[in-house]
């Protein structure tokens, strides 16, 4: 297991990617004890411009609250893909929607690799808006940044009322999807 986990989430704003980051971010921090950071970044458009969230998970005091060297790349855009992808090195997770991102920019990639359609399968839930609790149920599934159990309350904790049985739907799906899907 590794000590310290440093995470960006990035795409473009209305796609949930800063209450994703808190909810990570609780997760390792409320229900683990451990130290978390979480920033965040967004473009002046509330929706369709740049954002992203970094959340950086340590079993120690965190010292430099910046993402340097990211251990897991969600891209939930093609721009954020071509941003990251190529940079990564072979032991980083590199976590993309099969269904929105372009990948044949970039010819090489070290990182391991993972396409799944987020986008998609929060459709088939009826709301494409919980695209972001499919991806932390794919990315607990697929890291060991906190525990599964963690991130279900986290996001529990984060959603009430009719809205917490859709979202628990979601974060099970990208789990289910995640254990299912081979990587690319």
């Amino acid at each position: 297991m590794k000590e310290t986990w440093q995470i960006v989430l990035a795409g473009e704003g209305g796609q949930g990617l800063i209450v994703a980051g808190i909810i990570l971010a609780e997760a390792a921090s409320i229900f683990e004890g451990k130290f978390a950071i979480q920033t965040q970044s967004y473009g002046i458009a509330t929706r369709g411009g740049s954002s992203s969230a970094e959340v950086v998970i340590s079993e120690k005091e965190i010292i430099y609250e910046s993402v340097e060297e990211p251990d897991l790349v969600l891209a939930l855009t093609t721009d954020a893909y071509e941003q990251y992808a190529g940079a990564l090195d072979k032991n980083a997770v590199l976590i993309y929607d099969a269904g929105l991102v372009d990948t044949t920019k970039i010819e090489k990639v070290t990182a391991k690799t993972y396409g799944i359609p987020f986008t998609d399968l929060a459709r088939e839930l009826g709301k494409v808006t919980v695209a972001n609790i499919v991806s932390l149920g794919t990315i607990a599934r697929l890291s060991d940044a906190v525990k599964i159990d963690s991130m279900e309350k986290a996001v529990l904790k984060r959603f009430g009322g009719s809205a917490a049985e859709l979202n628990k739907k979601a974060f099970r799906l990208g789990i289910e999807f995640a254990e299912n899907d081979s990587m690319q």
